[in-house]
């Protein structure tokens, strides 16, 4: 996001609160239905719309327009993309994790809490690289690639942190949480090794990297053919039928711009490997 962009938002944002808090509560009262109607008027037509797009031009193209991060997190705050905030993390670091890898530096996404990042180094004392550089690379590639983008801590998350709070433009909307369900045992995969499983009859592909589970849909691109019979060099998957590569952490196309595979959140827990489709609301405390 650029300074002029992020002026703006906190504007917008200072301007709702000073209105919502005013002293006359039927002004905070008539800005919150303001905010709802809006809210109903930007859904409606943003639903017909992608209808439109995927009806005219298929999901393939779908797919090119929601790999631009503001058209993404602008259809998921309308529940009509259902992508986990961390995927969204993880692909701007792609972009800057082969030049750090080249210097024996891997970048762990440790924590995403609204618009700060908690991440972690790891070889970088034999680096030789100034801690300042990393994190400069890190944050801006970061700023272009993650709408929203406040903060990045190398670092656990201590406890009472809490970020600033992010602009909403929608007006007042539930928080959503990914809905996970068991595919595996984790024991059934070794590293370096892919499984091919259906969940809810929906082709996926588990690797495993270093340990490191990462899912993704079985098919290439917007073709019926699997890639479960690809070969794993590292962290890119070569497709058997056309040599296509795709990066398995993203899931971007690497021999082709602007193409990439869906990839879904992954988390292991008590020997179970879960893989999110979908979320839910999250229910008020």
């Amino acid at each position: 996001m650029t300074e002029p962009e992020r002026d703006v938002l906190e504007e917008v944002h200072a301007l709702i609160t000073g209105l919502e808090s005013h002293a006359d509560p039927r002004v905070g009262e008539q800005v919150a239905v303001l905010l709802e109607r809006i809210d109903a008027v930007h859904r409606t037509a943003l639903t017909h719309l992608i209808s439109a797009i995927h009806g005219m031009a298929g999901e393939a193209f779908v797919n090119r327009l929601t790999a631009d991060p503001a058209v993404r997190l602008l259809l998921m705050s309308y529940d009509l993309v259902a992508v986990d905030r961390r995927i969204q993390t993880e692909e701007a670091l792609d972009q800057v994790r082969r030049h750090l890898h080249a210097h024996g530096i891997d970048v762990e996404l440790l924590e995403v809490v609204g618009g700060v990042i908690y991440a972690r180094l790891h070889g970088f004392d034999g680096s030789g690289l100034p801690l300042e550089a990393v994190q400069h690379d890190l944050e801006e590639a970061l700023r272009a690639g993650l709408l929203g983008f406040q903060e990045l801590v190398l670092g656990d998350r201590r406890p009472g942190m809490v970020p600033q709070s992010l602009v909403s433009l929608g007006g007042p909307k539930r928080a959503q949480r990914p809905v996970y369900r068991r595919v595996l045992a984790s024991e059934d995969i070794e590293p370096g090794q892919m499984r091919a499983v259906e969940l809810e009859d929906l082709p996926l592909l588990l690797v495993n990297l270093g340990g490191e589970i990462h899912a993704l849909r079985n098919r290439c691109g917007d073709s019926p053919l699997p890639l479960e019979f690809g070969t794993l060099e590292n962290d890119v998957l070569r497709c058997s039928w056309h040599g296509c590569r795709y990066d398995v952490r993203s899931g971007k196309r690497l021999d082709r711009e602007g193409e990439r595979v869906d990839v879904f959140p992954v988390t292991v827990a008590e020997g179970q490997i879960r893989v999110a489709l979908g979320v839910e609301p999250v229910e008020a405390a």
